[in-house]
């Protein structure tokens, strides 16, 4: 029943049964049969098809809360029972490229008064990644220099951070990180303002690829200032291309050491710079 719950819960989200599939990793005929195995025990349809739309019917909106709560209790009484048997809770940080590299050793080291009552693993995404993963809580903190809007998460600024221009300027290839990173919308904004057209443009899902291109004096690319060095040129973009590092967590989020450690670290922000 939780899959079944969970499949309407993405479709009904992201009006999409192709999404809810990418979002919770499963395949899309899965979804289908999920949605039609609860329609069954619920005696009603969910969701009608108009075109390629999927709109959810006056059943779905009505059990959408139901929904979410049923989930989070679930969620909850496993959490509260893996912790009975096992005295530690699994918490996994999931942190974007350049929040892997520069800031999260300092966050983990936060975390060390802790690490005796919970089993930590840590996964380096890109921002959209790390979103959808504490969506679906399979992350339950988040690292991102994207800012969200998304109501069922909350968040807080952990560091100050800016982009600068990097490499051979009079380079025709551009290095780009790949859609869903929070400096893929800073780059394709700024080729915009300055009306570029990169002859050339290479997706890269990695900063350390960019950096050793960008070490051998190949191409150009926006990259943050934490990875400046004497080894390439660069040039400050200005303001408005400044940014802000945010922790994320889910705005359902219950368990009290969890959010202990979140309180802890947003009492320690001044120390990350």
């Amino acid at each position: 029943m939780f899959n079944l719950i969970q499949s309407f819960i993405a479709v009904y989200e992201t009006k999409s049964f192709t999404k809810a599939a990418n979002q919770l990793f499963i395949s899309q005929p899965t979804v289908t049969t999920h949605i039609k195995k609860l329609e069954a025990e619920l005696k009603a349809p969910l969701f009608v098809r108009q075109g390629k739309q999927v709109i959810p019917t006056a059943v779905a909106d009505a059990f959408y809360p139901e929904a979410h709560e049923f989930r989070q209790s679930w969620l909850n009484t496993k959490r509260n029972l893996n912790q009975l048997a096992n005295q530690k809770i699994n918490v996994t940080i999931g942190a974007s490229h350049s929040a892997a590299t520069t800031l999260l050793p300092q966050f983990i080291q936060l975390l060390e008064p802790y690490l005796d009552r919970i089993a930590l693993s840590v996964r380096m995404l890109n921002s959209e990644q790390v979103s959808l993963g504490i969506l679906n809580h399979e992350l339950q903190i988040g690292i991102i220099e994207k800012p969200l809007l998304d109501p069922n998460m909350t968040s807080f600024p952990l560091a100050d951070d800016k982009l600068v221009h990097a490499g051979d300027f009079t380079s025709p290839i551009w290095l780009i990180r790949e859609t869903g990173s929070g400096i893929y919308h800073f780059t394709h904004e700024y080729l915009e303002m300055h009306q570029i057209h990169p002859q050339r443009a290479i997706e890269m899902d990695n900063n350390d690829m960019i950096l050793a291109c960008l070490k051998r004096g190949f191409g150009q690319s926006l990259i943050s200032s934490r990875f400046i060095d004497d080894s390439f040129p660069y040039e400050d973009l200005g303001p408005e291309f400044n940014r802000e590092f945010y922790v994320l967590n889910h705005i359902n989020e219950r368990d009290p050491l969890l959010l202990e450690m979140l309180q802890h670290v947003k009492q320690h922000v001044d120390e990350f710079s």
